[in-house]
């Protein structure tokens, strides 16, 4: 791996790790810019430099620092309601990522498979949130999913209207995001 792509993983984890905190208090599930910050770093990056950014980011709250939603911090919220989310952001976060590599980051490809991905993990975490607090699919469903769509559905255009300017200036600058760059080993 290239010091570039290291790089490009802290930068990554950091970004996730400053937007996270960053939450409305709304149920059992607080609104965040975590979604919001994993579809940027999904955009920007490979899915392997994605994959590990988030991982890294993951361990920096596992471990204690206070990254996750509201500034909460330790290995116990994987086993929260908000777990499902944690897990879904390592999962579909490097699955953007990777189809956006395949679709060569066209606009309307992007959008949608930043929209897809971000209710899927939206999807993710309800099911996490019915396993976890033992409700009906319904319930788990309006605590997880439902009024979570709109932000969603603004998180990914978001995400695609900052991240596809963003790797046009990058791709002058850095091999890293040209579409047609071999891929670093």
């Amino acid at each position: 791996m290239k010091l570039s792509q290291i790089l490009f993983i802290a930068l990554g984890a950091a970004l996730i790790a400053v937007l996270s905190p960053l939450s409305i208090p709304f149920g059992v599930i607080p609104i965040t810019l975590q979604t919001l910050a994993i579809g940027l770093i999904a955009t920007l990056f490979r899915a392997r430099e994605a994959f590990f950014a988030i991982l890294l980011y993951s361990f920096l709250g596992f471990i204690g620092l206070p990254v996750f939603q509201g500034g909460a911090a330790g290995f116990t919220e994987l086993f929260s309601p908000r777990g499902g989310y944690l897990i879904s952001f390592l999962l579909i976060g490097t699955l953007i990522a990777a189809l956006l590599t395949q679709v060569k980051h066209r606009l309307t490809a992007t959008l949608i498979i930043n929209l897809v991905g971000h209710l899927l993990m939206l999807l993710v975490g309800s099911l996490w949130i019915l396993a976890f607090l033992g409700i009906s699919v319904p319930s788990a469903l309006s605590a997880g999913f439902i009024p979570f769509i709109l932000p969603e559905v603004i998180k990914a255009s978001l995400a695609t209207a900052i991240a596809l300017p963003l790797r046009r200036i990058l791709s002058s600058r850095n091999d890293y995001f040209k579409e047609n760059s071999p891929k670093q080993s």
